[in-house]
């Protein structure tokens, strides 16, 4: 799932773990994600199970998640659909307090620094 099960699925929707629903900060609003190289990936989540990620490079990519538990989110791709069916799915811990207007800085396993801002409206 390129981007989206790696680093940016455990920070671009760190959402309100403090609501009962962890993205309800992230539901019709912008979560922007900066890679360390500076290139920004533009991500919404919908209250319905969807989202989409639009790429610095034009591309577009969307599907579903679940909640697996309170704090771990699973994400299917589903348009395009992955060439390799094993990069379709990921699941990811989902942690913070965030809330529209706040940035933040994730690390991702490689130790690559992300900066996440969620901004109102879309």
């Amino acid at each position: 799932m390129k981007h989206f099960a790696a680093a940016a699925v455990a920070v671009l929707l760190s959402a309100a773990a403090a609501h009962a629903d962890p993205f309800s900060s992230a539901y019709g609003n912008t979560v922007t994600v900066t890679a360390p190289d500076g290139k920004k990936q533009i991500n919404y989540v919908n209250q319905d199970g969807t989202w989409e990620q639009r790429e610095a490079d034009g591309s577009v990519m969307k599907g579903t998640f679940v909640w697996k538990d309170a704090t771990t989110a699973c994400f299917a791709q589903t348009d395009p659909v992955p060439s390799d069916p094993s990069k379709a799915t990921g699941c990811q811990t989902i942690k913070g307090d965030h809330k529209v207007g706040d940035t933040w800085t994730e690390t991702d396993e490689k130790g690559q620094a992300y900066t996440i801002t969620i901004t109102a409206g879309r």
